[in-house]
């Protein structure tokens, strides 16, 4: 069995380089600033102030003027346009998007959204026989179309033009659409290349209505549909990203959007302010579950009614819908473990389960959490007939993606990225599939790879964090891939008072620390209730912590406080009186 616990890896010292400025900055901000990679002036200053005004300009895009002029001369000869999104948020809210904008301009267009099961990922031949049955004369896909080379080709010979707005890696060729808009085109001098679906689709919509003659605001409104698809979507959140993500997550507090109303409404979050955490966890899976369950329509005519009681009752579904989910994933999750806790993982480094029961809707979200448990990558597989479909994540330091390729001869079709994936595959396949891409894993990796890490950014002192301090970090955000939280290390410290068992499970634990006899901080430790026998209080030199900066705010006041990742109690000590040499 892998070992369980964290390693701590704690950082080297971070200079800071002689020639550059402080800026005004405390010196420990500074070096975690240069620990990411920011050592000038000028990338300081635009990391810790994003900027739409720094967004690049759409025609730098391939293909994207190409586009522009086919859609008006659709618009001109009163076309009919079909967008094709793909069924997770990322797809569904850049298909809003281009809907609503679409629609502004003048132009007749609808949407299409395939069924996750029916279907499968991406322009489906079932989708083109829609549009030509229809009679659309042009697609534009988001977040999909970049290897659909088959479809494409049969789009072409119903004399249908093909728009692919795609974020996802291309072959080593491209299919012969009329316009490929994708920041990962070989052929492209793109400055950034991680634009979520939802971002490749906004820069066709800019483009779009700067063509038109419509003014900035028409484009930002659209700001709250941008950071749902990016944060959802779980790019790096840098360059771009970071301020769509930004401004995005503003305009989502205050929406004018009646369907993301309804959602915030009905996900306690009306009038409150709007984080990662709130589109990852609470969001992003009620609008992720009608396709994961049903039909993802649904999402897309949420996010672009004008009917405030049809929002209402789509948003209502779909949380019954996320709760159904929950239940379904709850089932296999625990299934698959039961699996593999009779696997010897010291001889087993990928994972591949399959089962004709499990829902194909949910078999992602349950590798991911069976990879947080066991630390391996891991593919889980759902069986109809003579075929499976699979869904897959990795680990920090391995690339699922590449791992596929090398095993494409056992698998029917497949595609992804570094850290998740999807594939389809022959039921006969499965076991020769599985012993092919584990040895592949073994050859290609060490054993270190294996152990939990715990990376941290840096060593401090509670004496760093003073509100100078604390203003800067709040500037690091939003948090997220390539991006993450600041995660800090302070050593041999002592628990001050009682800890409290917290929460409604009662397995949080609550207590105060204190540095130097004199600087006392509020400690949170969720899941970890079990370590309150071990706490001792007055004993100096007794706890490590690896932490998060955190604030709690409790009858209308603020205060500072740590979010516990892992902590080392150290050996108590005692002396023992011999009673009877007394």
């Amino acid at each position: 069995m892998a070992n369980q616990e964290s390693f701590w890896v704690l950082p080297e010292t971070q200079n800071i380089p002689e020639a550059l400025p402080r800026l005004g900055l405390p010196k420990l901000a500074l070096a975690l600033l240069c620990r990411r990679g920011y050592q000038d002036k000028s990338a300081i200053e635009e990391f810790l102030n994003p900027s739409l005004a720094r967004l690049h300009n759409p025609k730098l895009l391939p293909d994207v003027e190409k586009a522009v002029e086919r859609i008006l001369a659709a618009i001109k000869k009163k076309e009919r346009i079909l967008v094709y999104g793909d069924y997770d948020v990322d797809g569904t809210c850049g298909t809003a998007l281009l809907v609503r904008v679409l629609r502004k301009i003048g132009a007749n267009a609808s949407f299409y959204i395939p069924h996750r099961e029916r279907e499968g990922y991406g322009l489906s031949e079932t989708g083109v026989f829609f549009a030509k049955e229809q009679g659309f004369s042009l697609i534009i896909t988001t977040d999909c179309g970049t290897t659909d080379f088959p479809e494409i080709e049969m789009a072409n010979n119903f004399d249908i033009d093909i728009i692919v707005c795609d974020h996802h890696e291309p072959k080593e060729t491209l299919p012969k659409a009329m316009a490929i808009i994708n920041p990962k085109r070989h052929d492209t001098g793109y400055p950034f290349r991680e634009l979520a679906g939802v971002g490749v689709s906004f820069k066709l919509a800019w483009a779009l209505l700067s063509a038109t003659g419509n003014t900035k605001e028409d484009l930002l409104e659209h700001l709250d549909l941008v950071a749902l698809g990016t944060i959802a979507d779980v790019v790096p959140l840098l360059d771009e990203n970071r301020a769509l993500a930004k401004f995005g997550m503003l305009k989502i507090k205050d929406t004018n959007k009646v369907g993301l109303r309804a959602l915030l409404k009905i996900a306690g979050l009306s009038g409150k302010i709007i984080n990662p955490y709130e589109i990852g966890f609470m969001l992003g899976p009620r609008i992720n579950a009608s396709g994961r369950i049903s039909e993802a329509g649904k999402a897309v005519e949420l996010l672009i009614t004008e009917d405030e009681k049809r929002a209402e009752a789509i948003a209502q579904e779909l949380d019954l819908e996320n709760q159904k989910r929950q239940k379904i994933e709850e089932e296999i999750l625990l299934q698959a473990i039961q699996r593999v806790e009779k696997i010897d993982l010291d001889k087993k480094r990928f994972l591949v389960l399959a089962d004709e029961a499990w829902h194909e809707g949910v078999v992602g979200i349950v590798a991911s959490r069976i990879v947080e448990k066991f630390y391996r990558p891991t593919i889980l597989i759902t069986l109809k007939e003579d075929r499976g479909k699979g869904s897959g994540r990795s680990i920090p330091g391995f690339h699922l993606y590449q791992a596929l390729k090398n095993c494409e001869d056992h698998l029917l079709g497949f595609g992804g990225h570094k850290y998740a994936a999807g594939l389809t595959i022959s039921r006969e396949n499965i076991d020769k599939f599985s012993q092919a891409i584990d040895e592949y894993t073994w050859k290609n990796t060490s054993d270190d790879l294996f152990d939990r890490k715990l990376f941290i950014d840096v060593q401090a002192s509670f004496y760093d964090f003073d509100d100078e301090f604390l203003k800067v970090i709040n500037q690091f955000e939003p948090f997220g891939p390539e991006n993450p939280e600041p995660v800090f290390v302070t050593h041999g410290l002592e628990v001050v008072g009682y800890p409290k068992i917290v929460g409604k499970n009662k397995d949080h634990l609550r207590f105060k620390v204190r540095e130097n006899k004199d600087r006392v901080l509020d400690v949170i430790a969720f899941g970890k209730s079990e370590a309150i026998l071990k706490l001792v209080k007055g004993q100096e030199d007794h706890l490590d912590i690896v932490y998060y900066l955190d604030e709690n705010s409790f009858a209308g006041k603020t205060k500072m406080q740590l979010k516990i990742k892992d902590m080392r109690i150290r050996e108590t000590i005692t002396k023992r009186v011999d009673e009877s040499a007394q």
